[in-house]
């Protein structure tokens, strides 16, 4: 199981970038998680407290359909989120990583950093 989610974490940008060891870390902290249909992720108004890798599924927030990362904003600054967080109509599977973990990445890894800026995730605090 370890290895799976190893192998998850290297194809999902930005922890791509983690070294085999440093993604073997992560992979250690991480829960797998299952939702159904339009289970609630995030409350609005609320910031999020897990990072969710998405598997499998989607979640939207509002009308609009969430990346397979999301919201790292939120989850790092704790900024409320407009709209709520839900599983999409099929459910959803993620990787959860809670925040300190996050933290952790984040003081320890600053490519982890740059790469979420590549990919938009922090667009929000710009």
């Amino acid at each position: 199981m370890m290895q799976e989610i190893t192998a998850m974490l290297k194809a999902t940008p930005p922890f791509d970038c983690l070294t085999d060891s440093e993604c073997a870390l992560v992979a250690a902290q991480v829960r797998p998680a299952r939702f159904e249909a339009d289970a609630l992720l995030v409350e609005a108004g609320k910031p999020a407290d897990v990072l969710h890798i998405v598997t499998d599924g989607w979640a939207v927030a509002g009308n609009v359909r969430m990346p397979a990362l999301f919201d790292v904003a939120s989850l790092l600054f704790s900024l409320p989120v407009l709209a709520p967080y839900r599983a999409g109509p099929e459910g959803m599977h993620s990787l959860c990583l809670a925040r300190p973990h996050l933290f952790t990445i984040a003081r320890e890894c600053p490519e982890f950093i740059v790469a979420l800026l590549d990919l938009g995730s922090l667009q929000s605090c710009a």
